[in-house]
């Protein structure tokens, strides 16, 4: 047996595996923003500065989500920001909840089809694309 070929192959088996790890993790995050385009922006802009086209209608403004990393540190606490975002966490800033539960919003228009694992999944991919929307000069901590 040829003992050169057998690093060779480890290496480019681990190669292989990571490329498909980082197209993974791309695609999550191109997939997160058509989430937050869909159900997010109209509330929290679509860069996420808070300034959405309905911001000005609601009783307390929307939270600028380029700004978590500064309160939550980077990268930002996927499951922390699931809970707020699905429900299980209430928010205090939305007093009476102005924000939608969008646990249950998700799972009506249609991303439950395979219950409660296509609902996390979207959630998870929205927390993947805020992780790339965030402020750097003030996230860096």
């Amino acid at each position: 047996m040829n003992y050169k070929v057998v690093p060779m192959t480890a290496a480019l088996i681990a190669i292989l595996v990571f490329s498909r790890l980082v197209l993974a993790a791309g695609n999550d995050v191109a997939d997160g923003k058509r989430y937050f385009v869909k159900y997010c922006a109209s509330c929290h802009g679509i860069n996420g500065d808070g300034h959405g086209p309905v911001a000005a209608e609601l009783s307390k403004p929307p939270t600028n989500l380029r700004l978590l990393g500064e309160k939550y540190g980077m990268p930002l606490p996927a499951a922390r920001l699931a809970s707020l975002v699905d429900g299980r966490s209430a928010v205090r800033a939305h007093g009476s909840r102005e924000m939608p539960v969008w646990g249950e919003k998700l799972y009506q228009l249609g991303e439950g089809e395979r219950g409660d694992t296509g609902v996390s999944e979207a959630i998870g991919k929205i927390v993947a694309y805020l992780n790339t929307i965030q402020d750097r000069r003030t996230a860096a901590r």
